[in-house]
C-alpha cells in the first residue's frame, strides 16, 4: 500500500491542516480508511463493546490502529487463514495497554502461563473467548455463555486427551443442576442476573 491509500486526504504538499482536535479523534476518523479493505472486520467492531464506550463518549475506547499499528503490522494468520504462534503470544500484550490487571490475572493462570512462557498454540487467548472485532462484555449474558466457550475446547476429545483431561466435564456439568440451570437462563433470560455458579466462578 502506498501512503495515500490511507492517507486519502493527502493529495500534495504542504499536507492540508488536520481537523481532527485529538489524536483518539484522529485514530477513529482514520477507521474509515481501514473500511476500504477490511470491510467484514469493520462491521463487526459495530457489535463490539469497544465501539459502544466510543459511542458513549469513552475516551479510552480503542480504534482499529490502538491494536494493528498500521506501519509495523506484521503478519497474523498464514496462508490457511490460522492465527500464527508469535500472533497468538501477542494478543495478550495488546490487550494489556488497557486491560492491565486481567493481563496479569491471565498471566498467572494456567491457560496464561502456558501460551506466553511455552507458546502453547492450543492454549486460549483473549480472543477465543470474547472474539477478536466484535468484543464481547463480561455482562450477565456472556456468564451465562461461558461454559458453552469453555466447552469449545473442554469438549474436545482429542485436544484434552492430549494434557490428561476429561472432555466429559461440560456434559457432567450441564447434566447437574447448576449447569441445567445456567442453560435455562441462557435460553429464556440472558440479561437476567443469576446466582447459578458457571465455570469462570470456581475457575477463575
Amino acid at each position: 500500500l502506498a501512503c495515500t491509500a490511507c492517507h486519502t486526504s493527502i493529495t500534495g504538499y504542504p499536507h492540508p491542516e488536520l481537523t481532527a482536535e485529538t489524536h483518539k479523534e484522529f485514530s477513529f476518523e482514520a477507521t474509515e480508511s481501514c473500511q476500504k479493505c477490511h470491510e467484514d472486520q469493520y462491521e463487526a467492531v459495530k457489535d463490539s463493546i469497544h465501539q459502544q464506550g466510543y459511542l458513549e463518549g469513552n475516551d479510552l475506547a480503542p480504534a482499529c490502529t490502538d491494536c494493528h499499528n498500521p506501519h509495523t503490522q506484521t503478519r497474523l494468520v498464514d496462508e490457511e487463514g490460522n492465527t500464527l504462534t508469535e500472533a497468538r503470544v501477542n494478543i495478550p500484550v495488546t490487550c494489556s495497554k488497557c486491560h492491565v490487571e486481567i493481563f496479569d490475572e491471565y498471566m498467572n493462570s494456567v491457560h496464561g502461563s502456558s501460551l506466553l512462557a511455552e507458546g502453547n498454540n492450543d492454549t486460549p487467548t483473549c480472543i477465543d473467548c470474547h472474539n477478536v472485532h466484535n468484543v464481547q462484555a463480561t455482562d450477565n449474558a456472556f456468564r451465562l455463555r461461558s461454559p458453552q466457550i469453555c466447552a469449545d475446547c473442554h469438549s474436545d476429545k482429542e485436544l484434552m486427551d492430549k494434557y490428561g483431561l476429561s472432555s466429559e466435564v461440560n456434559n457432567t456439568y450441564i447434566a447437574d443442576f447448576h449447569g441445567t440451570t445456567a442453560t435455562i437462563f441462557e435460553k429464556t433470560a440472558p440479561d437476567q442476573v443469576t446466582n447459578t455458579p458457571v465455570c469462570i466462578d470456581c475457575h477463575g
